[in-house]
């Protein structure tokens, strides 16, 4: 013992698998003893914002019941007053809060006499209070999945007459005004409101589920026409970069797969590469004259209709060429 924290010398039923007051019951035999042993912490009457009050010891299964001893946290502003009452046999209770439901079944065959709502099959708690009354509405009522979201009673089957007295007229008066219902909506008006919701939430999910496979099969088709408008460009620039005698066949070939998916980027790149002429065209051609040095688009038209001569600019002088046809074709916007 120190003035820090004090170890309390009896032993607290957590929880067993008997029916609630709120006609659910929790499997001792779910239990997931090794989630809670992470941090065995507690409260004093689930008041989480009083601080931590005890932590558990010790916490084990026997036969169909979770034990456990309490250490009491002097620290605590009541920790002192909690250890006299539970060593006095004021706190004679222990009650798990936070619950988590991993797993939970309505199965007639795994219900008992009395019970209304669901078997909670696989289960942990993330604190046990020391408390009055075991039970108490701020536990076992407060259900989560794992993914931190609060349960919905209704949903887990526990039957409005239990609903009722659980969350309290206060409760349902504000749940019928989220839920725009009229003022004296009673808790069958409720659930059946939220019963609605939820089908609703279920047709927009297929809904949802049916929009997103149409959007992917668009993808795909989508995706084939731009791969099939890639192969066409490509095939067509390469053709005529052969045609020019820019590249040989092996170059080509290579260049269809490595340019497979960039037909900008192979026109950008044929663009500067000068066609292949032997040394004999070298010698026997002529560079354009002073006048055909001028000329722009039109004019290698209007004097040369055969094309001959457009044809030799584009093979010999390819930046020209470009040029002249961007002249042409893609003028500057005004």
């Amino acid at each position: 013992m120190t003035d820090k924290y004090r170890k309390i010398e009896r032993e607290y039923v957590l929880s067993d698998s008997s029916v609630n007051e709120y006609g659910f019951r929790l499997l001792t035999s779910g239990y997931q003893l090794a989630s809670f042993q992470k941090n065995p912490i507690g409260y004093y009457m689930h008041r989480r914002e009083e601080g931590i009050v005890l932590k558990w010891e010790n916490v084990r299964i026997e036969d169909d019941k979770v034990l456990g001893t309490p250490v009491i946290n002097l620290s605590n502003g009541r920790g002192a007053q909690t250890c006299d009452e539970a060593e006095n046999g004021f706190l004679n209770a222990a009650s798990v809060g936070h619950i988590v439901v991993l797993e939970y079944s309505t199965d007639p065959a795994q219900m008992l006499p009395g019970q209304t709502g669901p078997t909670i099959t696989k289960w942990y708690n993330k604190e046990c209070s020391l408390v009055d009354i075991p039970g108490n509405c701020n536990a076992l009522t407060r259900l989560y999945d794992a993914q931190e979201n609060e349960l919905n009673l209704v949903d887990l089957g526990i039957n409005n007459k239990n609903l009722i007295t659980t969350i309290g007229q206060n409760t349902i008066n504000e749940l019928a005004g989220i839920l725009l219902l009229d003022s004296a909506a009673d808790e069958q008006a409720i659930v059946t409101e939220i019963k609605n919701l939820a089908a609703k939430t279920g047709v927009l999910e297929l809904e949802n589920k049916t929009l997103r496979n149409e959007k992917h099969n668009l993808q795909l088709q989508l995706d084939d026409l731009t791969q099939a408008q890639n192969k066409f460009e490509i095939t067509a620039t390469l053709d005529r970069a052969l045609e020019d005698k820019k590249l040989t066949v092996s170059l080509r070939n290579q260049l269809a797969v490595d340019y497979a998916a960039n037909p900008e980027g192979l026109k950008t790149l044929l663009a500067v590469m000068p066609a292949y002429r032997s040394i004999a065209e070298h010698l026997s051609s002529k560079p354009l004259d002073t006048t055909e040095a001028q000329w722009q688009w039109d004019d290698f038209e209007k004097n040369d209709p055969s094309g001959k001569k457009l044809k030799e600019l584009r093979a010999n002088n390819p930046v020209k060429y470009k040029e002249l046809f961007d002249n042409k074709f893609q003028p500057v916007a005004a």
